[in-house]
């Protein structure tokens, strides 16, 4: 366990942040100190564990694992977040806008994730109160834009919205607008939705990416770009590689072999796997790809996986030491502007296409496209049982 002294811990934190309240130093008491100790040695013992089970999971042999079995066979410690969680919205109760209450606002807002309903709804509730009432108009509000959108439910999204259309601060009101049009794009294409509630999300994704090009062009919203140019691979995937559209032709190097386009696989119905070597979502979902290439490989269906690792060698040994890749493997590099071009968000991301090039879906989840794949491959009852068990996947 790494502890720190009061003082020193006290004058990391206040350096850390600036914002519209510059109360810090006569509200990071020592009581609030001492609460901030609880969830760094808490955040400290959970980062570890992270970079444990993440080791274990990309040794050879783990493919397919999950990480509780890799916890349990490391014999790790399972983590109370409570105390920590319960120190951080103690600090924020005392004073949400000063440096201190701030990080522990972040610091709540991304582990509520770890609780179970109701209590994650309550933590949750608790910090939007405090983020609505308190940082509309904070710039230090940016740094959780983009966790809002991403993990904040209905709320976050909500929240977001409060801020792009009231904050006083443009460059907040670009970002949100930004990260709400990029973040949304997949929920598009959500197969647990109902066709109606995709439609409404695509017309609010519409509205903030058009918004973005409207009035906030000039303003830098990701990684240097301004938000005119940032914003232009959601545009394009709206109107192009979204479900029901026609999939756009692309080319890429097969590994061990020459470029190939997609063109050439028109007929078959695809599933293209965006991975790296280096992500344990993706190697944990292969066995899982590859069961449904075996299963409907009679049924002309393909899947391509298209890697953004930094060189195809990675690949090569990746499948010479770790497992076979049964599929058609290609590599685009991880600067590729296929990726960006096409608004891919995160990997792994799975784009389920009929045999006519039409779009049927597109996911971070396999499992969520069994059962357009399944349908449009014309599997029979006897393999979709075997894929799916009793039940039907659902969509």
């Amino acid at each position: 366990m790494i502890k720190r002294t009061t003082a020193i811990l006290a004058g990391l934190i206040l350096a850390g942040c600036t914002g519209t309240e510059t109360d810090s130093a006569t509200d990071a008491g020592p009581e609030r100190i001492e609460a901030w100790q609880t969830v760094e040695s808490y955040k400290i013992d959970k980062r570890m564990n992270i970079l444990r089970t993440g080791q274990w999971l990309r040794q050879p042999g783990h493919e397919g694992k999950s990480r509780e079995e890799a916890e349990e066979a490391l014999e790790l410690e399972t983590l109370d977040p409570g105390p920590a969680m319960e120190a951080a919205l103690e600090i924020a109760r005392a004073n949400p806008t000063d440096d201190l209450g701030f990080l522990a606002l972040h610091f709540a807002f991304y582990e509520h994730m770890g609780f179970d309903d109701p209590e994650r709804q309550e933590i949750r509730d608790e910090v939007y109160e405090f983020l609505g009432a308190h940082y509309i108009d904070d710039l230090r509000l940016d740094r959780m834009l983009l966790g809002l959108i991403r993990f904040g439910g209905e709320g976050g999204v909500d929240l977001i919205d409060e801020v792009v259309a009231n904050s006083s601060q443009r460059r907040l009101r670009a970002r949100g607008a930004f990260w709400s049009a990029t973040e949304r794009l997949m929920e598009v294409d959500d197969l647990r939705a109902t066709a109606a509630e995709r439609a409404q999300v695509r017309e609010e994704v519409t509205r903030m990416a058009q918004l973005v090009v409207d009035e906030y062009a000039d303003v830098e919203v990701f990684r240097g770009e301004a938000g005119g140019e940032a914003i232009q691979p959601v545009l394009y995937a709206l109107e192009n590689v979204t479900a029901g559209s026609v999939l756009p032709e692309a080319t890429a190097l097969r590994i061990g072999g020459d470029e190939e386009s997609l063109s050439q696989y028109l007929g078959s119905v695809l599933l293209l796997d965006f991975w790296a070597t280096w992500c344990a979502p993706c190697i944990a979902s292969l066995p899982e790809v590859t069961q449904l290439q075996q299963l409907l490989a009679d049924r002309d269906f393909q899947v391509i996986t298209i890697s953004i690792d930094e060189n195809t060698e990675l690949v090569e040994r990746f499948m010479n030491d770790r497992m076979d890749l049964p599929f058609v493997n290609w590599f685009v590099g991880e600067q590729s502007k296929l990726y960006d071009d096409w608004s891919i968000q995160g990997v792994p991301t799975y784009i389920a296409v009929d045999r006519e090039g039409v779009i049927l879906g597109r996911s971070h989840e396999v499992e969520a496209l069994y059962e357009v794949i399944l349908e449009a491959a014309g599997a029979d009852q006897a393999t979709r049982a075997e894929l799916v068990g009793d039940g039907v996947a659902t969509p």
